[in-house]
């Protein structure tokens, strides 16, 4: 009897990792305020805001507790994509384990990062969610022009930028893709909103707006040291985010979120960059 037992375990699949693809623009001070130079170069994937500075994409996950670096590869010659980064978070009980892809692009090549992502909203990616983190590119330039891929499913998004709501919104609803969290102020796209996404998606699922929305203002509000109340003014309650959409008029960006990508109105200057990121 205990054999059998023992065989039915082992004959158990193990359980999938949600897949979340992950697009970081790097920082391009040519754009918006980084801060100083480094972390607005463009290219600079160790000194970038966005991905080697101390709360950037890849220095702060590969760091976390629970996440592992499963490989990093430079992106391909003559690329937008730098670097592609694969972690790993390891499943708790109750848990189940969650994949990050996450590509950095070059700053100044930032259209393609945007015209790859709504491509692959629109369903030219096979993610289980896709994610957005950095400067919300329309707010400067009209939405590229992005063909549905025939037969494609629209995919469930994240849109971590400066009021995705008002500039993202209308675009992902014509792909008929499915936002999960978006925000309705100026604010900064950081990693431990990466950290509590993924943490979120481990217990709850890709597509729970709510339990999604809960896990990023407690973390924004833990990490900007702001109020529960003014990092909830941040992020869209998406069900509502649909009627403003539908005819009303998006709020406008509240005062006590931040005052520019990156610049968190309550500290007066970005992120200190730290030591340079460990390869």
């Amino acid at each position: 009897m205990l054999t059998l037992v023992l065989l039915s375990l082992l004959a158990v699949p193990p359980v999938a990792a949600v897949e979340v693809e992950v697009f970081v623009p790097l920082c391009d001070n040519a754009l918006i305020q980084c801060g100083r130079a480094p972390a607005g170069a463009p290219r600079a994937l160790e000194t970038n805001l966005y991905w080697g500075a101390m709360y950037g994409a890849e220095r702060f996950l590969s760091r976390a507790p629970g996440f592992k670096v499963v490989s990093r590869e430079a992106g391909p010659a003559e690329s937008a994509v730098l670097r592609v980064l694969v972690l790993e978070r390891t499943a708790g009980k109750g848990e189940r384990p969650v994949r990050l892809r996450l590509q950095a692009y070059a700053g100044d090549r930032i259209d393609t990062a945007l015209e790859d992502f709504l491509r692959a909203a629109a369903g030219a990616s096979r993610a289980d969610l896709l994610v957005w983190a950095g400067h919300d590119r329309l707010m400067d330039r009209a939405p590229p022009q992005v063909e549905t891929p025939p037969g494609a499913t629209p995919r469930p998004v994240v849109v971590l930028a400066c009021m995705s709501e008002q500039f993202f919104g209308p675009v992902l609803k014509t792909l008929g893709a499915k936002p999960v969290a978006l925000t309705r102020t100026l604010m900064a796209p950081e990693a431990y909103l990466l950290e509590a996404l993924a943490t979120t998606v481990a217990r709850h699922g890709s597509t729970e707006p709510t339990a999604m929305r809960t896990a990023l203002v407690e973390a924004y509000a833990r990490y900007q040291r702001i109020s529960h109340r003014s990092a909830s003014s941040v992020f869209s309650k998406v069900g509502e985010a649909h009627e403003r959409q539908a005819g009303r008029t998006p709020m406008a960006p509240r005062s006590n979120a931040v005052s520019a990508e990156g610049t968190p109105t309550n500290s007066g200057a970005v992120r200190a960059l730290g030591p340079p990121l460990r390869k």
